[in-house]
């Protein structure tokens, strides 16, 4: 069984990710007890398919897209409130983006010796990646990762603050 674990952003804002991967399946937790989503996510290398859900049933988000071992291109959620997630992996590297060329983020992690670490944004507005990785091929951790940075995205739009967002 593989295991992708560890933390998005620092102790305080960011968001823990704590993932078992099987036999073609994802499963786990993304964020905390109350701001957070189950991950429920099936895959196939070999069909080039993956798709699940984020959250319950009835409040939560789809995923569906195709998967390779060096690629990953999945949509999250739905035609308009989604992201594309779109990922390359180079050896132990992967990069890639989420959203579109104005709103969304850059993915940019690395594994090594079990550990993920890496940065998802830009230099000034972004999270640190710090984790643990363990028998999971590099492009399942990097969707699991941003996937993450994602969700604590999603979870934190509008939340306790109506100031001046600079996107006026």
């Amino acid at each position: 069984m593989g295991k992708v674990s560890g933390r998005i952003g620092g102790a305080i804002g960011g968001y823990d990710v704590d993932a078992s991967i099987e036999d073609g399946v994802i499963s786990g937790r993304i964020g905390g007890a109350i701001l957070g989503n189950d991950i429920n996510v099936n895959y196939s290398m070999e069909e080039g398919s993956i798709a699940g859900r984020l959250g319950g049933a009835i409040v939560g988000k789809n995923i569906e897209g195709k998967i390779g071992p060096d690629f990953l291109l999945v949509r999250i959620g739905g035609v308009i409130d989604g992201y594309d997630l779109d990922l390359e992996a180079r050896g132990n590297s992967v990069c890639g983006r989420c959203g579109g060329p104005v709103i969304g983020f850059e993915v940019n992690i690395e594994i090594a010796d079990n550990q993920v670490t890496g940065r998802l944004g830009g230099d000034v507005i972004g999270m640190d990646v710090a984790g643990y990785v363990e028998n999971v091929d590099p492009i399942i951790a990097g969707a699991i990762i941003a996937i993450a940075y994602y969700i604590y995205q999603v979870n934190h739009r509008n939340s306790g603050s109506h100031g001046n967002t600079g996107n006026n």
